[in-house]
């Protein structure tokens, strides 16, 4: 509609597509006989009333917090349900077995969630995405060994941000300088209203809103898109977005 976004100039996430994502879509009732209410799977831990669909993919993504400050962020999506499922911080998170440990409930937790919607393996393993920086590199090792040893049996993806994308769309809009900025704009289509696509539904709390909402986007020398650093937004007295 050659409308500028709501939120401020160059914000990777518009703050209107962000409360859209939060709060447009309702969550009463299932839109068909294929969905089921997440409270009735009867899993401990899992009380949330939102409907997902039967077989719908699962995977969880990991902010592990850097030297034991920030904080330690477990993230779960199911289908088009995105929610933060664990935030912890403190001492405990400057140990790697520890560290480890919580993430290996919530990778149990998803598990027994893609058994009960009858979610097809082969086709849509249960990944986990793991900030492989600092200590979550060791954590990342830990999981490996015990998904070795039979403790679960997802798939454990180690993610360096500063590394290159290692594919190329000349024709995108935004072309991002590496994998931070990749997932940055990943996450800024999956929120973008259109009408060809159901958008994410994000069920989080405001915390999580604002530091999504934070960052802008800039250009490096090679013309790529650059995402906000966590030192800038530090500067400015922003919180680091963990979550």
């Amino acid at each position: 509609l050659a409308r500028f976004p709501k939120g401020g100039p160059d914000r990777v996430l518009p703050s209107s597509w962000l409360e859209s994502a939060a709060e447009a879509l309702t969550d009463d009732e299932p839109a068909d006989e294929t969905e089921v209410r997440l409270s009735d799977l009867r899993i401990e831990g899992v009380e949330q009333d939102y409907y997902v669909p039967l077989g719908a993919w699962v995977r969880l993504g990991v902010d592990v917090a850097a030297d034991g400050g920030d904080e330690l962020a477990i993230s779960r999506i199911i289908g088009d349900l995105a929610t933060i499922v664990h935030t912890s911080s403190g001492a405990t998170n400057t140990n790697v077995t520890d560290v480890a440990g919580k993430i290996l409930a919530e990778i149990r937790r998803a598990e027994k969630i893609a058994a009960a919607l009858g979610t097809n393996l082969e086709t849509h393993p249960l990944r986990v995405k793991i900030d492989a920086i600092g200590i979550g590199w060791g954590v990342a090792g830990v999981l490996e060994a015990w998904g070795d040893e039979g403790m679960h049996s997802s798939v454990i993806v180690r993610v360096v941000v500063s590394e290159g994308t290692y594919r190329d769309d000349e024709d995108a809009t935004f072309r991002p300088a590496n994998k931070r900025a990749e997932m940055w704009l990943a996450l800024r289509t999956l929120i973008q209203p259109r009408k060809d696509a159901k958008p994410i539904r994000l069920r989080v709390d405001k915390k999580t809103l604002a530091q999504l909402s934070a960052p802008t986007t800039g250009t490096n020398a090679q013309g790529r898109t650059t995402i906000e650093s966590k030192a800038s937004l530090k500067r400015k007295g922003l919180p680091s977005p963990d979550r």
